[in-house]
Order: structure tokens, then C-alpha cells, then sequence
């Protein structure tokens, strides 16, 4: 088998066993067990342990010896260490953004902000976790803090289950919409402080209250 399908393969399983995580179908904590993921997609054990090694890479998966990969367990002491590294970091990011936005990064943050809103809009709450962070992220202006981004983009992959739990209680999508368009609004106009305020309040607001909710399941 070539290097290249190998690496094509392996993709299209990391995409799949990404959802199926992130979905619950394989619950937090649960053995991925290569010989059964081989045979449930169709495929040699080499592009499933290539799979496995990627999401470790972004924290959905943790390998330990002798009993091998298993999905990430959830943990309200996670929460509070993943999103206060954001905070750290993205606000600061987010405002230093919106001073180096050009028209081709508005024009990305925009179509972000649009398709996340329209999948919300559609009850899509699994698969609304990635477009979250691409309208996130958008807002750093990647290209322009790279360093930066690649850290917070791992950070908001090891976010997306928690989102995902973060938006189910009743009247959650509408706030996030509201704090979503007025952080955008705040970086479109260039108010970098405020921009600033609005994305951290966001933030620790979201981590409180996961980290209230986990506690609660306990």
C-alpha cells in the first residue's frame, strides 16, 4: 500500500471516527479498538492507527501502553485548563485581528459567522462544534499570527465535545448567536479593546458554565 493512499485513507478514517466521537457514539473513555474500526469501515489496521495517531495529536484520543488507544474522557477539570488557555491567548489574539484584518480576512470571518449561524438555526449541534471554531479562529487572522493560531487550534479541537454539550440546554444557541454577532461587529469595526472584553466574557462564560454542568453529572 502506498504512502499516499495510506495517508488518504487514514484522513477519511480521522474524519469519521472525529464524528462519531464528537456525536457520543463512542462514548468518552471507550477503547477504539483498531481491528474493530478496521472492519467497521472497511479497511487495513495501517490507515486506522495513522487515524488514531492524528486525533491524539488533537486530543480527542489518548494511547496508553498495553491497553492502547481509547476516546479522551470528559472532565470538568479539562474545561477549566482548555478554556482558560484560551483565554490566555485568544482574546489578545482576537483584538490584535481585528487591527490586521483586510478585506479577504473579513470576507472569511463573514462566511464563517453566516454558516455557523445557519446550522444553528438547524438544530445541527454535532456537526456545528467545527464551524464554531473556524468563525473563532477566522477572527485571529491565521495567516497573519501563525504561531498563535496553530496553538489555539488544537485548544478548540479538544473544545468540540464540550461545545457540543455547552449549546443542548434550551436558549443557549440564541446567546451565543447575540455574543457571536456582537463580537464580530466589535472586530469589524475595529474596536480592538472591545473586541477583547467580548471574547473573553464569551469564553469564561462558556467554561463556567460547562464546568458548573459537569460538576452537577458527577
Amino acid at each position: 500500500m502506498s504512502e499516499l493512499i495510506v495517508r488518504t485513507m487514514s484522513g477519511q478514517v480521522a474524519a469519521r471516527v472525529r464524528e462519531k466521537i464528537l456525536a457520543g457514539e463512542y462514548a468518552p473513555g471507550a477503547p477504539l479498538l483498531q481491528d474493530s474500526i478496521a472492519a467497521e469501515f472497511g479497511v487495513s489496521k495501517i490507515p486506522v492507527r495513522e487515524a488514531l495517531v492524528q486525533l491524539r495529536a488533537e486530543g480527542l484520543v489518548d494511547v496508553f501502553a498495553h491497553r492502547g488507544f481509547q476516546v479522551r474522557p470528559i472532565s470538568a477539570e479539562e474545561v477549566q485548563e482548555v478554556f482558560s488557555l484560551r483565554i490566555a491567548i485568544e482574546p489578545e489574539a482576537v483584538a490584535r485581528g481585528a487591527k490586521l484584518a483586510r478585506a479577504p480576512e473579513i470576507k472569511t470571518a463573514r462566511t464563517a459567522l453566516a454558516a455557523l449561524n445557519a446550522s444553528l438555526a438547524l438544530g445541527e449541534i454535532a456537526h456545528s462544534g467545527d464551524l464554531n471554531s473556524a468563525y473563532h479562529l477566522a477572527l485571529v487572522v491565521p495567516h497573519r499570527q501563525p504561531v498563535t493560531a496553530e496553538a489555539l487550534t488544537r485548544l478548540h479541537a479538544m473544545s468540540l465535545r464540550y461545545i457540543r454539550i455547552h449549546l443542548g440546554p434550551k436558549g443557549r444557541i440564541r446567546r451565543a448567536a447575540q455574543e457571536h454577532k456582537a463580537l464580530f461587529e466589535a472586530w469589524l469595526a475595529r474596536k480592538a479593546r472591545e473586541a477583547r472584553t467580548l471574547a473573553q466574557a464569551h469564553i469564561e462564560e462558556t467554561r463556567d458554565e460547562l464546568a458548573a454542568a459537569l460538576r452537577a453529572s458527577v
